[in-house]
């Protein structure tokens, strides 16, 4: 006996390793390729598009979609209204309230005759996911890819284990395009939490909707991506069995559960939302002068890593998010602003902030506090570099998880989550803003797949950054100060030591906390533990 239990360590290796011998990804990845539709001006979408863009054809149009309940009924309506195709890309998408509703309403689509494109990463594809892709993919109008999937489907440690450099490379992208006429592209992904319709904990979050030559630029990313040999079709797959009773069986179920959903809290939250509103009272669009003042038009920039990234390419050999960014920061002569939810420097990145404060620019940064992250470990990389950057005259705001926007407080269903940061936003002297999926970190600079869009308009830049960083900071963030303390040591010495204090307003009363507020010592303990490992270049 006691010879067996010696040997169960060997025995469960070797299991493993014959496990992933077995496994391996489909030889032949011969997909045939596709493209995004060109000739969809005569579309009902593109109608409504080329009145949006009025006389400005050669420009591109968008609006800011800021609120989760508006995010998601903007994705609705185009869904209801698409005729020609819907391509849709993205990291996270969960059999969960909202992403059940948008599967249905894509299945209804294609029931129309609409083409549907499916691209998600591998990464979160669940058991669940799984199925209701594969028997999507059944439909005659859909397909379904996946993008670096796990080779082992029903075994993914055995890939962790045995493919840790392939696997570790995902895709972070997120875009939504219908009909080649209107696509959404920013930081949500498709769960409850990103749509205001989580009961515990929403994200805070931005999207943009546009029209306009941006469309086209964002088709021909999806098609690079979509097109590229790390990508594989889940019909390659030899373990899917999915048939088309599999499918019509999830017709039945996604129609039963949107029907439950009429009245619901939820439904009730979109009603109440200034977008649902306008859409539903035309004859009184005059009233909504505010909903207008988050549209703009200009010239942009879509830009994005190569899909052969994940194949460990670096960027001297295919083009890197990171590099086409840089340019726009280097030319920055007065205020660099930043929101990351996943602010992870490193050394390198303090050194280039600081550097910028040395010639004179104004740096500030939002990311989340300790209390309102979801991702600890990320945390424990900014932790880090926090008092580095406070000495090199970074200005930093952490966001409180009380805080909402003013339209969640009073939401039915998410009212009394909690709130996390998930917008990646960069502003660049009030003049250019990028929005997309890019974290200020290691993974999103080097590892991770990402896009984004480069808005070179300075009315959208200044609207934004005055709104968080002009008017809303004492509102719904800590303010981090670097004082200098007397200490004593154990020997009795005095020193001087440099200490960090979160600094909260309320009703213009300022309460001052000498460790992360509202969190606990274990939540602590946990990011000082993550901190002392070397992992900070996977963050």
């Amino acid at each position: 006996m006691k010879i067996i239990k010696k040997s169960a360590p060997l025995f469960l290796a070797i299991s493993i390793l014959l496990v992933s011998a077995c496994a391996q990804l489909p030889v032949n990845n011969n997909t045939y390729p596709s493209y995004a539709y060109s000739d969809t001006s005569k579309s009902s979408l593109g109608k409504k598009s080329s009145a949006w863009l009025k006389k400005s054809a050669d420009k591109s149009a968008m609006f800011l979609l800021n609120e989760g309940t508006e995010a998601f009924f903007a994705r609705l309506l185009l869904l209801a209204e698409a005729e020609k195709s819907i391509d849709v890309q993205y990291y996270i998408w969960r059999a969960d309230l909202t992403g059940k509703l948008l599967y249905g309403e894509m299945i209804k689509a294609a029931d129309r005759g609409v083409r549907v494109r499916v691209l998600m990463d591998d990464i979160n594809v669940t058991s669940e996911i799984e199925a209701m892709l594969y028997a999507m993919d059944k439909h005659k109008n859909i397909e379904v890819r996946l993008y670096n999937p796990f080779a082992s489907r029903g075994f993914r440690l055995a890939d962790y284990l045995t493919d840790t450099f392939r696997i570790n490379r995902r895709m972070h992208n997120k875009s939504f395009t219908v009909d080649g006429q209107y696509t959404v592209v920013g930081g949500r992904n498709i769960g409850n939490e990103y749509f205001s319709a989580d009961k515990e904990s929403n994200f805070k979050d931005l999207d943009v909707i546009s029209v306009g030559q941006i469309v086209n630029d964002v088709g021909k990313q999806f098609d690079t991506y979509w097109n590229s040999k790390v990508v594989y079709s889940v019909k390659l797959f030899v373990h899917n069995k999915s048939t088309q009773a599999d499918l019509e069986k999830l017709k039945i179920e996604l129609s039963e559960f949107w029907k439950k959903q009429k009245g619901s809290k939820y439904d009730l939250d979109i009603q109440d939302s200034e977008l649902y509103r306008y859409f539903e009272n035309k004859s009184q669009n005059k009233n909504y002068k505010k909903l207008f003042s988050k549209l703009f038009s200009g010239d942009v920039l879509v830009l994005y890593d190569d899909p052969e990234k994940s194949l460990g390419k670096s960027d001297k050999e295919i083009v890197f998010l990171k590099s086409l960014l840089k340019p726009h920061l280097d030319k920055v002569k007065n205020r660099f602003e930043m929101i990351s939810p996943y602010f992870v420097p490193g050394s390198r990145g303090t050194e280039y902030l600081t550097s910028l404060v040395k010639r004179g620019i104004k740096v500030r940064v939002v990311t989340n506090s300790l209390s309102s992250t979801d991702g600890i470990m990320a945390q424990s990389g900014y932790a880090r570099q926090r008092l580095n950057l406070l000495k090199g005259g970074i200005e930093l705001y952490e966001l409180k998880a009380e805080e909402k926007t003013r339209a969640s407080r009073s939401l039915r269903r998410g009212g009394k989550a909690k709130s996390g940061l998930h917008a990646k936003t960069y502003i660049f002297d009030r003049k250019e803003i990028f929005i997309g999926s890019f974290n200020f970190d290691p993974r999103s600079a080097n590892i991770n797949a990402e896009v984004g869009i480069l808005y070179q308009i300075p009315e959208m830049a200044q609207l934004i950054g005055s709104a968080v960083f002009d008017n809303d900071l004492k509102e719904f963030t800590y303010r981090l100060e670097l004082v200098t303390v007397d200490a004593i040591d154990e020997a009795d010495i005095e020193y001087k030591q440099e200490k960090i204090y979160w600094i909260e307003t309320i009703d213009g009363k300022e309460i001052r906390y000498d460790t992360d507020p509202k969190t606990s010592a274990w939540r602590r303990f946990n990011e000082g533990l993550y901190s002392i490992l070397p992992i900070e270049s996977q963050l």
